[in-house]
């Protein structure tokens, strides 16, 4: 069975890309690009990075790139190239989309190939008088034997608390090698005044499969 904390670090592939993904596409010719750096009290680390662009109105391409190592020196990482197609009108309350991808995983020294495939849903949210924004995204991740298929459901609700300042809370679930994880990551975003980047720091705690509580830096920029 592959290392609990291999796997906990697997969980992060998606994250930082997680409240920008969803059913919304970019809109054409536009682009977004994240990086995030993540690190536990026992010194597991990780790293992503995720980018999108609006190729079309109707299609955003992008990819998700992942590389994690543990206090044990166990390795994991992911890269997936997608394209990423909307089912609703584009002015429609409830938004749908899904995603096509191909790419790679990798545990230590094997590498595999990898598709990927997923369905998301979101739709904006309005709490008094702020407002913000709810998504639920689900895929399939299959690699090549001897790498296992990955399930992931996640979860993100957001809300604006002033132009510069937002707040989000994410629940991430991951079935893998028979075992499910959970985790749970609130986060603060800061967006500096008249700037196209945005600053993320946030902590992810688990709650169900084991894992160690991991705090994370990011930042997003559209351009």
């Amino acid at each position: 069975m592959m290392h609990a904390g291999v796997l906990a670090l697997i969980m992060m592939v998606t994250t930082a890309g997680a409240a920008q993904a969803g059913p919304w596409l970019r809109e054409e010719k536009t682009g977004f690009l994240s990086t995030t750096g993540g690190v536990t009290q026992n010194n597991d680390m990780s790293g992503s990075l995720y980018a999108e662009y609006g190729l079309t109105a109707a299609t955003t391409i992008g990819a998700s790139v992942f590389y994690g190592i543990d206090r044990t020196l166990q390795q994991a990482g992911s890269a997936i190239v997608f394209l990423r197609r909307a089912l609703s009108a584009p002015d429609a309350t409830q938004k749908w989309a899904w995603h096509l991808g191909f790419g790679a995983r990798s545990q230590n020294y094997t590498v595999t190939p990898a598709v990927e495939a997923g369905l998301s849903w979101g739709r904006g949210i309005q709490v008094g008088e702020r407002y913000g924004w709810a998504v639920i995204d689900g895929s399939v991740n299959v690699p090549r034997s001897p790498l296992e298929t990955r399930i992931k459901l996640d979860g993100t609700i957001g809300l604006g608390f002033t132009d510069r300042f937002k707040g989000m809370a994410q629940v991430f679930l991951t079935h893998e090698d028979g075992e499910v994880f959970g985790k749970f990551a609130p986060s603060l975003l800061f967006t500096p005044r008249e700037s196209k980047q945005t600053f993320q720091l946030s902590v992810e705690f688990p709650f169900m499969g084991g894992g160690d509580a991991e705090i994370k830096i990011g930042l997003w920029r559209e351009f």
